[in-house]
């Protein structure tokens, strides 16, 4: 179980609170989805698997893979953090490739291969994992109105609400929060921004979004929602963090950006009084 911090904010009607899937063992929610999803398939005999990855999958990929003895084939892009590309390399068979088309080469060599392509946008064993994080979030408070969600396939999103699916009752209202760089998903509820060439939040890469019918309709559902932030409003949203008693290694820029999402919906005047909110804080 992660921990649940609140976030105190003396002028929001509302609790909001940070679910720290960043202190999950690689540093990523990524953990919650590979581990039980690459021993799913060790199980079926299958050793062997290709993905590719902004960085924290691959990191969280790897060290399930590792620990098992499986062989990781992982795609990277060409700009992939260092920090994330040593984790990779001290890591027992895996082969790292730098491409310039990460995900297209990781498809192509998967089928030249036969081997399973852990792609969480095409695979719904990658939901499984983040069920979890429901379950917890009913022990931990009393309800929960809104979830604020970083989001890039949405699978963990569609994971969290499956979780709450299955315990029945109300179900929180889901917000996919996205970036102005890339919005397939938040940018069909959200029109208040303007579109830009790069974004801090690095891991929102998913600018096909396979999942994105089933993201929309989840937030009709629910009554939720999407949030489009743009570099400045991430910067912004930072500034209010640090402010709480947050430190500066407590949250990276996608976790920013799912209380950016709440923020933006605060200011929007959309929180009403005595409502409680999770942002979750991803990496």
């Amino acid at each position: 179980m992660t921990p649940l911090y609140k976030i105190t904010l003396p002028e929001s009607k509302g609790e909001v609170y940070a679910k720290m899937e960043r202190l999950n063992p690689t540093g990523t929610h990524k953990d919650r989805s590979l581990g039980p999803w690459i021993l799913h398939y060790k199980k079926m005999g299958r050793n062997e698997f290709v993905i590719s990855s902004s960085g924290n999958s691959a990191v969280s990929a790897a060290k399930y893979c590792d620990e098992i003895g499986a062989v990781l084939h992982i795609f990277v892009g060409e700009k992939t953090d260092e920090s994330k590309l040593a984790k990779i390399r001290a890591r027992e068979n895996v082969f790292l490739n730098i491409s310039k088309t990460p995900m297209k080469d990781a498809v192509r060599f998967s089928k030249e291969r036969g081997l399973i392509n852990l792609r969480s946008s095409k695979d719904d064993l990658a939901l499984e994992g983040y069920k979890p994080i429901a379950y917890e979030l009913q022990k931990e408070l009393p309800r929960v109105d809104n979830i604020f969600v970083p989001t890039s396939s949405g699978t963990t999103l569609e994971g969290i609400y499956l979780g709450f699916k299955d315990m029945g009752g109300r179900l929180p209202a889901f917000f996919a929060v996205q970036t102005a760089k890339l919005h397939p998903i938040a940018g069909y509820f959200d029109k208040d921004f303007v579109n830009e060439d790069s974004s801090y939040a690095t891991a929102i890469v998913d600018s096909i979004a396979y999942r994105r019918d089933r993201i929309k309709k989840i937030a009709k559902e629910t009554g939720g929602g999407g949030f489009v932030i743009s570099n400045k409003y991430l910067e912004d949203a930072r500034k209010v963090l640090l402010k709480t008693g947050f430190k500066a290694f407590d949250a990276g820029w996608q976790s920013i950006l799912s209380f950016a999402g709440f923020l933006k919906r605060e200011k929007q005047g959309q929180t009403r009084k005595g409502t409680v909110s999770v942002c979750i804080f991803t990496d």
